[in-house]
């Protein structure tokens, strides 16, 4: 009996710049219902504006989702309200860009840890 065996071709990288996500593999990764995205984008236009295809059909790159997730779980983890929802994530904005890069992997690590110990305090 023969084997015969599988060759693998790398992939050819893509020029065209981040990878976008249709609204159904958003919800595949993150287990945000699509309705409740549809919605969000409404409530949370200055946070959530995704690409559309020419098709008009909806395309967000990995920003997108992580805003997603961030929204999901001050509303549905934390219980904040929409409006409170909304004043927590334009507070972190606000501190996001207050804050200096860093290239000491040292200095990102502690800001990384401070940052998780910040969200497991008790909420405002």
């Amino acid at each position: 009996m023969k084997t015969e065996e599988m060759i693998t071709l790398p992939r050819a990288r893509s020029s065209r710049g981040p990878k976008l996500y249709s609204i159904g593999q958003v919800h595949a990764i993150t287990g945000i219902p699509k309705p409740t995205i549809r919605y969000w984008e409404k409530e949370f236009e200055e946070f959530l504006e995704p690409q559309r295809t020419t098709g008009n059909q909806r395309r967000y790159d990995e920003k997108s989702i992580a805003d997603l997730e961030k929204i999901n779980y001050l509303v549905k983890v934390q219980g904040y309200t929409l409006e409170g929802a909304k004043r927590k994530l334009e507070m972190l904005r606000r501190s996001d860009i207050e804050r200096p890069q860093s290239n000491d992997p040292i200095a990102e690590l502690a800001r990384a840890m401070s940052d998780y110990l910040m969200k497991k305090s008790p909420r405002d």
